[in-house]
């Protein structure tokens, strides 16, 4: 992929991370956390996009009414896409940044974010 394709696709996610709920974002982060995830097929990012849940490896993921989304299946896609450790971190910094508005915290975000 050059680096062109690749921006387009950071900007895309990046688009499609602000629709997500905590709960979609707390799911698609347990899976890409996950040694499983190396075996989501497109089948399965179908399946989320679908509202419907998922099994990798003997574990089900999606499973709640409330953690299923497109915009989760599209994530997934972008990991396969982009690797899993840059949209993990991207959604971790997403997270971070949702509590601290929650919060009205104003502290330094880097803390939130992998090593």
């Amino acid at each position: 992929m050059n680096q062109r394709v690749s921006e387009e696709l950071k900007r895309e996610l990046r688009t499609l991370e602000r629709e997500l709920t905590e709960p979609s974002l707390a799911e698609a982060l347990r899976l890409l956390d996950s040694p499983r995830f190396a075996d989501v097929t497109e089948a399965h990012v179908r399946a989320v996009g679908e509202y419907r849940p998922i099994e990798v490896g003997g574990e089900r993921f999606f499973e709640r009414a409330w953690s299923r989304s497109k915009e989760a299946g599209a994530m997934l896609g972008f990991a396969r896409l982009l690797g899993a450790a840059f949209v993990r971190q991207d959604l971790r910094r997403l997270r971070a940044s949702a509590r601290t508005r929650e919060t009205g915290s104003e502290g330094d975000h880097r803390a939130a974010e992998p090593g």
